[in-house]
């Protein structure tokens, strides 16, 4: 079934049928503060953290994805109202039609219900810390008709989220006040005069105010029959304690044709609501506030774009992919409508990942979350597997309470470092090759050189972290020689406590080859004798050690036994040790061929390949939990999206295009468009797993935008199927393709100069390049840096 289609054009996603399988979310805001929204205009806003600013209130795990940000409108004569959104109010379908458009962070909801066409559409400015509600009402009858609109949102009557389900006292240190169509909200306790003071302003002059959500509601009500509204007044109540809501009503006579207009303002700030209210009252502010969005989007998608025979994967690597990616840098993994903010902080391993997606897009952010990295780093080499950037940055020390960016509470120095026994072996080894292609897409070799200090104390250059995560992997070995698995790897729930990990020596022996190829590049030839010598070494461990006959094994447990083997009935194949294998370069070309036909063999299907197969149904905790997860379900079986594309990139390598886009397919939300039913989840956006062939709910997607699904098929894409990636010192451009295709073009942004690239496929081949012209001029391997300014034609033959 379809629920909606993609605007390429418009970069929208547009949704035309409301009733979609699960609330279909959108981010807006790319800064400070930020919205997660429904297609139901269901969500929340925070500022900064999820966890310790929220804004307003959410219920998680409810049937709705409520309270939001909605506007009510009522027929003044016959009392009717309905929503501008679908929900809550929830019209027939047969007697109102609603649509919804999800932009680039933005969201636009339209209703025509009743010959009243409204629009409301939601976006955070630029360099603001607020949201704009900027919204239209017109009348398309034959006859005047009065209109009233009410605004409603939830203040969250503490900043912390966990508060508003469980602490008592929260109810009695809030309260709201009004003036001049401004609710003022302030957190009694909270001596910030920035954060716990949250305002909504309108542009025009109320007719009627409710500062208490009870009052608006009504008691023994929800958001689908306000009292209020149904009353066609508010209650003019602003008062401390119990639960608080910013409503403001406004009566309107339309004349046919007419339209009005009308702005409402969501922000913090103690007295800020008059500055914004005044601002935005002029709609050419608004308007402006939303160009710049738009431009701000075309910016950064200009980057990097494909034109290709493969419509669906073009769409989502120019548009969608991109902004997920984006939104996964800058907001981390914890504010969605599966994480609501029950934790704070950045995931190690998570973050290095998504950060090596978007340094062309996003260099600023993109150089912060590895300086933000390096100080979760303690002297030992490894990385606090989570942990609030805030503790280790120096910069924040000085900064006064009420200036502070973000209310988080500061651990002691036992709780910010954890020990051996509490370290994921892989979560460091992700950042070296992040920091090399964020110098190689910048050319920031000095980044290098820069001084950062340590989590536990002390400092060292960039380069000098590095190696402290190279050497703590090949100190932590087990008697075969492979990397200890320690708490866990990638793979939280294979914990194999004293048992080795496949996947971290392939990751080390990759990590060592990007450090290796650094070091030569900075002229540092004795570190990349070193370096590479290591790599050497745990090349040799796993070729000797790991190799199963048809596949690599995914570990040993500490009591010998392999993990990942032709012997076991259960998890007898895992996606992650196979396509690392050949990734790092550790396998042969025979056995890589190998190891790959065999993750088409045992772990394909048709939504993407398995994490592992067959499922395990024996509880062992040699190997850990994932033996008591439900089989088919995340990591015991499920499609488990992150990993996915790294078969991509693992069939790219062995120049297998046909191969590659089969897994890409499997995968791809655009493809599930008209069978949204079956995916549940949004089809414009990759999710953490889809349900495997073990589960009855098998092709069932779940957990959708805050997964490192985004980051790396975004990376596998751009760099291994059109091939284009940035070195050190040029520009590669290596394709893997289906062999069928004529060819395909793509227009990227290196070191402020743009490069037109128009790949020929002539014989129909998948992969290698015999012919490459730049600006006319036949050239050999790499593209040379070209100036700054430059436009430059890159023609690539194929055969």
């Amino acid at each position: 079934m379809r629920f909606g289609y993609f605007d390429n054009d418009n970069r929208e996603y547009v949704i035309t049928r409301p009733d979609t399988p699960a609330p279909w979310t959108n981010y807006l805001g790319t800064e400070k503060f930020a919205t997660v929204i429904s297609n139901h205009a269901g969500g929340y806003s925070f500022y900064n953290s999820p966890e310790y600013n929220r804004v307003t209130k959410f219920r998680p795990n409810f049937t709705f994805d409520r309270p939001g940000h909605y506007v009510y409108l009522r027929d003044d004569d016959s009392g009717d109202y309905w929503s501008i959104s679908w929900q809550p109010v929830a019209k027939s379908l047969d007697e109102a039609e609603y649509v919804v458009r999800h932009g680039l962070s933005y969201s636009k909801f339209e209703c025509d219900y009743d010959r009243i066409k409204a629009e409301k559409t939601l976006f955070v400015p630029k360099g603001e810390d607020l949201q704009i509600w900027d919204v239209r009402i017109r009348n398309n009858d034959d006859r005047p008709r009065r209109i009233s609109a009410f605004s409603y949102v939830e203040f969250s009557f503490s900043h912390i989220a966990s508060d508003n389900q469980n602490h008592q006292m929260s109810l009695y240190s809030s309260g709201t006040s009004y003036e001049d169509g401004v609710i003022e909200y302030d957190l009694y306790y909270n001596t910030d005069e920035y954060e716990g003071w949250y305002y909504l302003a309108s542009s025009f002059d109320p007719d009627s105010y409710d500062g208490s959500r009870d009052n608006f509601l009504g008691a023994y009500r929800d958001e689908s029959n306000p009292l209020a509204v149904e009353q066609g007044q508010c209650s003019n109540t602003a008062k401390t304690c119990y639960n608080q809501c910013g409503s403001l009503h406004k009566a309107f006579e339309l004349q046919p044709g007419e339209e009005v207009r009308f702005v409402l303002v969501l922000g913090l700030g103690k007295g800020k609501g008059q500055e914004k209210r005044a601002k935005y009252q002029d709609f050419a502010n608004v308007d402006a506030a939303f160009a710049d969005i738009k431009s701000h989007w075309d910016d950064r998608l200009s980057r990097f774009q494909v034109s290709s025979p493969h419509s669906e994967l073009d769409a989502m690597t120019n548009i969608w992919t991109l902004y997920q990616a984006e939104t996964c840098v800058v907001w981390s993994r914890f504010a969605s409508f599966i994480e609501v903010g029950g934790r704070t902080g950045l995931g190690y391993r998570d973050t290095a990942q998504d950060a090596m997606a978007v340094p062309h897009t996003n260099a600023p952010m993109t150089r912060k979350r590895i300086v933000d990295l390096l100080r979760g780093q303690v002297q030992a080499g490894y990385g606090l597997h989570l942990f609030d950037p805030d503790w280790f940055d120096p910069e924040k020390e000085d900064v006064a309470p009420s200036k502070s960016p973000t209310v988080v509470p500061t651990p002691s120095d036992d709780d910010k470092i954890h020990g051996i026994e509490d370290t994921c072996s892989d979560d460091a080894l992700w950042l070296v090759p992040t920091i090399c292609r964020y110098v190689q897409e910048t050319g920031d070799t000095a980044f290098f050189d820069e001084v950062i200090t340590y989590a536990d104390g002390g400092e060292g250059t960039v380069y000098e972290h590095m190696t402290r995560v190279l050497d703590f992997s090949a100190k932590y070995i087990g008697q075969s020689g492979i990397c200890l698995g320690l708490r866990a790897d990638w793979n939280d729930c294979l914990n194999l406590g004293g048992g080795e990990s496949a996947l971290v020596s392939f990751l080390h022996l990759w990590a060592c080859e990007a450090f290796v190829e650094a070091a030569q590049h900075l002229g540092r030839l004795d570190d990349a004798d070193t370096y590479q010598a290591m790599a050497d070494r745990v090349k040799d461990a796993c070729e000797t050690q790991l190799w199963d006959g048809d596949w690599y094994l995914r570990g040993i447990t500490k009591h010998g036994d392999k993990v990942g083997t032709h012997t076991q009935d259960e998890g007898k194949v895992h996606l992650e040790s196979n396509t690392w294998a050949v990734i790092s370069g550790a396998a042969s070309q025979e056995r890589a061929v190998k190891a790959m036909d065999s993750v088409d063999t045992w772990l394909a299907s048709d939504y993407g390949l398995h994490l592992n197969a067959p499922s395990f149904a024996t509880p062992n905790d040699d190997i850990g939990f994932v033996t008591r997860v439900y089989q088919g379900v995340k990591e015991n079986g499920a499609i488990f999206s992150h990993p996915n594309p790294w078969a991509w990139v693992a069939e790219a390598k062995l120049g297998r295009g046909d191969r590659a886009m089969k897994f890409i397919d499997g995968l791809l939300p655009a493809n599930y468009n008209d069978l949204a039913d079956k995916r549940v989840a949004e089809p414009y956006s990759y999710c953490q797993f889809v349900m495997g062939r073990d589960h009855e709910d098998f092709g069932r997607a779940n957990h959708p935008w805050l997964t490192g699904s985004a980051g790396w098929a975004y990376v596998a894409t751009t760099n291994y199927i059109y091939g284009v990636r940035p070195g050190f010192n040029g520009l590669t451009v290596d394709p893997c393709i289906p062999p069928e295709w004529d060819g395909f073009s793509v227009r990227r942004e290196w070191r402020d100069a743009v490069y037109q690239i128009e790949v020929k496929n002539p014989n129909h081949v998948s992969k290698g390049v015999i012919r490459i012209e730049l600006n006319g001029e036949v050239i050999n391997g790499e593209i040379p840096v070209q100036p700054a300014g430059s436009e430059n034609n890159v023609v690539v033959t194929l055969g």
